[in-house]
Order: C-alpha cells, then structure tokens, then sequence
C-alpha cells in the first residue's frame, strides 16, 4: 500500500518545499496538506496518515500559539495514531522536550529548516505504518452535501462511478449514491489492497470475487446478480494480479 502523510502548515511557501521533499524521499507517496487545524482534522478522520509533518505554530497572529501540538496531543487519544510517527517543524526549543516525552514524536527540524534532515527524517519515518488492520475493520468516509458518511471497507462489494455519481454497493444489499470521484482518485483515497479497478468506471473488492472469466471480460461477485465487465485496458493488470495470487 502506497505510504500516506499529512503536512500541516500555515507557510505555504514551507508547505510546498515540504510536499516537495517528502516526494524526493517516496514518489508514490500521497501527500495530504493542510494549512489550519480544522483541515487537518477533517482529513486524518477520513483517511489513514502514516506519518505527520506538524508545524508547531499555526496561527502566527495569536501570541503564544502552539496549536500544532495542541492537534498533535488530540490524535494521541485517538487508537490507530497512538504511534503513528509525528514531525515536528518548529523554532521553539522549549516545546522539544514535551515533544519526545508525553507526545512520542519521531523528531523535530528546526526552521530554518535543512532540506536533508527533513528527508532524513522522512525516510525514517516512513519505514512506520499507521495500522489500517490489515483493510479489513478500517471504514472510508464518503462526503455527500457536507456530511461524512463511513462505510466499512469489508461491507464494500463493489463501486460504480456513472453520470456524475459513484453508487456504493454494500454488502447489506443496500447502496450509498454520491458525488462524482473518478476511480482513479477513489484507489489513491481508499487506499486499501482489497479493492481492484476492472474498468474505467467501476471498482470491486476482490474478497467478493467468486469467478474472473478473461476471456469474455467479466467478474462474477458474490452476493451481485450482474456481471461486472473487465474493461479491454484493464485485461491485463488483473491477469497479472491474479497469476501473483492477490
């Protein structure tokens, strides 16, 4: 699975170099950022961060700010980012020590920052993985008019994106309409090895697979009256997947 991190920074210049260099370290990575708290949070509950990137101060008007560890100290709580490795980029030497010891930071760079400690950093901590348990208990969130809605992954038999709409199609036999995701941008999200991309508009999760027939391009998935059709470009790839027992 592809490597996931959240930077949070008001400098948008510093965010930028630190997407940058996180990129240098890990191409595939998926890199999240975030500007304020409020962001941060709305994205670390609809997806699974491996690592985070926190500037200590984001809101440089409020005297005395450190809400970068006040966001940090709110994920601690949370079970599945008890350990999840935290960066700190900070100018305040005073906070370090709170840092390592209550918070189990992986580190600190200090700005200005120097490029290869960032990277060495990131390096180190991208060798951690947030746990996702294994895709099989872990939810995705959908957002439909502003409102979160979590589906567990297991229930998920298939999604289907037609019309400017993806139609979720769960295991309960009932479906979650929202608005239009490519497939390709639901992969990269979902972020979770079960689920496979047949065609351009449709994804299926493979535990559901009761019969792939290559020949005439098309899934059979439990519980699901339709066959699902293999597009052309997609043959291929999940021959492929298949011969190496995914």
């Amino acid at each position: 699975m592809k490597k996931t991190v959240l930077i949070i920074e008001d400098n948008q210049t510093q965010l930028e170099m630190l997407r940058r260099l996180v990129l240098e370290v890990n191409g595939e990575a998926v890199v999240y950022t975030a500007s304020d708290v409020q962001t941060a949070y709305q994205i670390m509950l609809e997806k699974t961060v491996d690592t985070f990137l926190v500037d200590i101060i984001l809101d440089v008007k409020k005297p005395g700010d450190t809400s970068g560890v006040r966001f940090v100290e709110k994920i601690r709580t949370i079970s599945k980012y008890m350990f999840t490795p935290v960066l700190f980029i900070t100018s305040l030497e005073d906070t370090t020590k709170y840092a390592y010891t209550d918070l189990n930071c992986l580190g600190y760079v200090e700005k200005p920052f120097s490029p290869e400690r960032v990277k060495q950093l990131v390096e180190k901590a991208l060798y951690f993985s947030t746990d996702k348990g294994e895709d099989k208990d872990e939810s995705f969130c959908f957002r439909k008019d502003g409102i979160l809605y979590p589906v567990k992954i297991k229930n998920i038999i298939y999604i289907e994106s037609i019309n400017h709409v993806v139609v979720v199609y769960m295991k309960t036999g009932g479906s979650l309409s929202v608005p239009y995701v490519s497939c390709k941008q639901l992969m990269e999200d979902m972020n979770a090895s079960c689920f496979m991309q047949c065609s351009r508009n449709v994804i299926i999760n493979k535990d559901y697979v009761e019969n792939i027939d290559l020949a005439n391009r098309f899934i059979t998935l439990n519980g699901v009256a339709n066959r699902i059709e293999i597009g052309i470009t997609y043959k291929k790839k999940i021959m492929a997947e298949y011969e190496n027992g995914n």
